[in-house]
């Protein structure tokens, strides 16, 4: 099966790195962006197979700027990894135009949490909300 194609976002290079590393076991990571206008550049001209952004984002957020990409690019995948939980905030998440949510945890977590968000995405084209420990909120 073919390796997932994924574009990742967030505003700290380190996170971008750490990120990276973790994904590369099992995904193909074909670039990164530190802010909501970078993102949807890139975007743009990789075409991605997912996206997985922060919410918090300098020029623009994370949910504007998926919901300008979902202009151009309405079936890529939207994975945000934040540790924002308010339930108002993954509401704007979705509205926006995510596939999933993930609260950022552990590399482990984070992992295990894409490979479910993923997984539930191909199989029942719903949205999902993964909490620190890897599992489901349901």
């Amino acid at each position: 099966m073919k390796r997932l194609r994924i574009l990742l976002c967030d505003d700290a290079a380190p996170a971008l790195s750490e990120l990276q590393s973790i994904l590369e076991l099992e995904y193909t990571v074909i670039g990164t962006a530190e802010d909501g206008q970078a993102l949807i550049a890139a975007a743009q001209a990789l075409r991605p197979d997912l996206v997985l952004t922060a919410i918090e984002l300098p020029r623009m957020d994370g949910i504007e700027a998926v919901q300008e990409l979902r202009k151009t690019l309405p079936n890529c995948r939207v994975i945000f990894h934040t540790c924002r939980t308010e339930p108002e905030v993954m509401a704007a998440a979705f509205s926006a135009g995510a596939t999933g949510y993930l609260i950022k945890g552990s590399s482990a977590s984070l992992l295990a949490g894409l490979r479910t968000v993923v997984q539930h995405a191909r199989d029942r084209h719903e949205e999902l909300v993964i909490g620190r420990n890897a599992h489901p909120m349901l």
